[in-house]
């Protein structure tokens, strides 16, 4: 409850609570943006696969099958996370560094 009243109050927060909880704030949307876009890598990224069908004794046909490529879905979403996360970082330790540098100057005021 003394959370909720600290949060609600303007002012009790420091700069780098603020930054911390804007950085997992993003994060989180930055996983579902990397989950969209390996949705759309899964949906659109497609290849043939070799279907192999038993006819009679011995016999076999072979057709092929369009396929979704789930592993290069995978490997978006980890690439894609990884580095607009390391951007979301380094825009957040430079807001970081910016407010607590015009903190520190409104203090000597």
């Amino acid at each position: 409850m003394k959370y909720l009243q600290n949060f609600l109050s303007l002012g009790k927060m420091t700069v780098s609570n603020v930054i911390h909880k804007i950085f997992y704030i993003g994060a989180l949307i930055v996983a579902y943006k990397s989950f969209m876009f390996a949705r759309v890598i899964y949906i659109t990224c497609t290849y043939e696969k070799m279907v192999r069908h038993i006819e009679g004794r011995n016999t076999y046909s072979y057709t092929s099958t369009t396929v979704n490529n789930a592993p290069l879905a995978v490997l978006g979403f980890i690439i894609y996370f990884i580095v607009i996360l390391i951007l979301w970082k380094l825009i957040c330790e430079l807001l970081l560094k910016f407010f607590t540098y015009f903190e520190l100057q409104d203090k000597d005021y």
